[in-house]
């Protein structure tokens, strides 16, 4: 029995095509107060009509479906005001670009706290009045369909929206205390995103960035320069002139030599 009556919780929709997980779905919802489940669905098919009907805040979508996958179902779908979380077994590919898009995922077996977690994100992203998840699902369709991956576009946070930038236009990112600064190949203006360096680290290490000091994660592709030192200085494309630590000289070197050995 699900409610339907209107109130402040986030109306919540399961697209899960085994039994068993909609039921660990469920029940562990049944722990959030603030959650509204409106319905669930065993495939894509079902899911559209389901969404249309009941128009959700938010789709807990499983990614593996037979016949058509969760990817298809965004796909078809023209307007989509919904947030999505996304639930699967695999770390794949695909994660990589779920990533860059900023949309939040749960590994299976779902763990309640994080569970719980993603949602109160959600619910915070929904508060803001700029934010728009039609924007983040376009982003990470279009990341999906990039058959080079240094083509994805890269969600970032602003104090006035995100904005979506091609790797292989950021020259270099620099840590503000809890924040980061971007540089761009195309704009002298640093932007300032609302995520720590760290995490920019983590996603792009695989795309040619280098972390060659505690405050800097640079680009490789834009170093114009390297002058050696005890750490060294690099000179990167818009002439900035950065600072490599003696901690990361070596990592640095070993990162420079296997990105120059693929060019």
């Amino acid at each position: 029995m699900y409610l339907s009556f209107m109130d402040n919780r986030i109306k919540t929709l399961i697209v899960e095509d085994e039994i068993k997980g909609r039921n660990v779905l469920k029940s562990l919802l049944s722990e959030i107060q603030d959650v509204n489940l409106i319905g669930e669905s065993p495939d894509v098919e079902d899911a559209i009509s389901k969404i249309h009907l009941h128009n959700p805040d938010l789709v807990l979508l499983d990614i593996e479906m037979p016949y058509k996958n969760g990817f298809d179902l965004l796909a078809s779908l023209p307007n989509r005001t919904f947030d999505v979380i996304f639930t699967t077994a695999y770390d794949s590919y695909a994660i990589k670009a779920i990533k860059f898009s900023a949309i939040d995922y749960l590994l299976k077996p779902i763990d309640g706290e994080e569970l719980k977690i993603a949602i109160e994100k959600t619910a915070e992203k929904r508060k803001k009045i700029l934010y728009q998840p039609q924007l983040q699902i376009n982003n990470l369709l279009e990341n999906l369909k990039a058959i080079n991956k240094h083509n994805f576009k890269l969600s970032l946070p602003t104090s006035t929206g995100a904005i979506y930038i091609p790797v292989d236009e950021i020259i270099r990112c620099e840590s503000d205390t809890n924040y980061t600064k971007f540089y761009f190949k195309n704009d002298n203006r640093p932007t300032l995103v609302s995520k720590t360096l760290k995490d920019y680290e983590e996603l792009l290490t695989d795309f040619g960035f280098c972390r060659i000091h505690h405050s800097h994660l640079i680009n490789l592709k834009f170093i114009k320069k390297y002058i050696k030192g005890e750490g060294g200085t690099v000179i990167m494309l818009d002439d900035t002139e950065v600072e490599v630590s003696r901690r990361k000289k070596e990592i640095f070197q070993k990162a420079l030599e296997k990105f120059t050995s693929i060019l």
